[in-house]
């Protein structure tokens, strides 16, 4: 039989390995545990990364036209349909264009811009435009300049000049801004008309341009809201009895007759 004295330190030496041993395996958890969060942190960084990265904004590849706006007088100029939605909520953006902003020559840009939350609210004439010309060399800054009657009723005008840097840099431009929202739908029709140099827009080309904007494919209340404006049409001030005969005005009015019958209760 040993000594007692000699299994003490035995007794002391295995607690020590033991304790060795948990320290090491608490040291393993740790490093592993470690890892395991370190990795969300890593990918949630790669994700906000890869976000702040991609655009606001989008544009269609194959847009397929909401709107239609005839502009004869610009029929020798670049036309431009696009459509851009923004990916973190699905707003949309419809963008009409004659010319080329940065070249010489009249430039006439419309924008339908359709939030995706009805509470958005949009800001003053002046402020919407300024927001859109931040690219572009302007030479005068935006102002309010009254506003014009439409078919969607009185839309705020706004008065700029801006600069090309084409085929002669620095020429510059007068334009004719505008922005008027509605509430039902909520959207925003907004644009300018810039004229080939320094010779003031006409307000009546801007009348005659909201005038003539149409929808080709949209839902119900979007239908309803340009069938409503239909009705306050002028064809760009030539509203008469001798016009309300030509088969332009019949057939449009045979439209938005079947459009109104169409959402009216059957009895």
């Amino acid at each position: 039989m040993r000594p007692a004295s000699y299994s003490i330190p035995d007794d002391i030496r295995a607690t020590l390995v033991r304790l060795l041993a948990y320290m090491g395996g608490l040291a393993a958890l740790a490093v592993a545990a470690a890892s395991f969060f370190a990795a969300p942190a890593d990918i949630v960084a790669a994700l906000g990364s890869a976000s702040a990265q991609r655009p606001a904004w989008s544009t269609v590849e194959r847009p397929y036209p909401a709107f239609e706006l005839l502009m004869p007088e610009l029929a020798g100029s670049n036309y431009n349909y696009a459509i851009q939605r923004r990916a973190k909520d699905g707003a949309r953006k419809d963008l009409l264009s004659w010319g080329e902003p940065a070249e010489a020559g009249p430039y006439v840009m419309v924008e339908i811009y359709r939030p995706a939350a009805a509470n958005d609210r949009f800001l003053d004439a002046s402020s919407e435009i300024a927001t859109r010309i931040v690219d572009y060399a302007v030479t005068d800054d935006v102002k309010p300049d009254g506003q014009i009657d439409s078919k969607f009723g009185p839309v705020p005008l706004v008065d700029f000049a801006v600069a090309s840097n084409g085929p002669t840099p620095g020429h510059e431009r007068r334009c004719l801004g505008f922005a008027r929202p509605f509430n039902q739908p909520a959207m925003q029709i907004a644009g300018w008309y810039c004229s080939a140099g320094h010779e003031v827009v006409d307000r009546a080309m801007v009348a005659c341009l909201l005038d003539r904007l149409t929808l080709v494919n949209g839902d119900t209340k979007l239908a309803e809201m340009f069938a409503r404006a239909e009705v306050k049409r002028t064809f760009c001030g030539q509203r008469n009895p001798i016009l309300a005969a030509t088969p332009e005005r019949e057939e449009q009015s045979a439209k938005l007759q079947s459009a109104l019958r169409g959402r009216m209760p059957s009895h």
